[in-house]
């Protein structure tokens, strides 16, 4: 997906972050060959990487986990929307 793709749908989940979590959400999100959900993955994990690797880091790493886990619960959001589909409602 392209980043445009996915800053539109982050453009859509409700409710709305906070400004400063949105604009790092925002800033952390690159083109990437996989689909939604595995692209809002890479991102969450990509950021956990950079607060593991520095454990003597303070509080300027909260921002990058808080954006961690959005994308991995935005990743979730977007599973769970994939699988409306898939449901047999019969």
């Amino acid at each position: 997906m392209t980043r445009a793709q996915v800053l539109a749908w982050l453009e859509t989940r409700r409710p709305v972050p906070p400004a400063s979590l949105r604009e790092r959400l925002r800033s952390a999100v690159h083109d990437s060959p996989d689909g939604l959900v595995a692209h809002l993955a890479r991102h969450g994990r990509e950021l956990l990487d950079t607060v593991a690797a520095r454990p003597n880091g303070g509080r300027e790493l909260a921002l990058d986990l808080l954006a961690a886990d959005a994308f991995a619960t935005y990743a979730f959001e977007a599973q769970a929307e994939e699988g409306k589909g898939a449901v047999d409602e019969t």
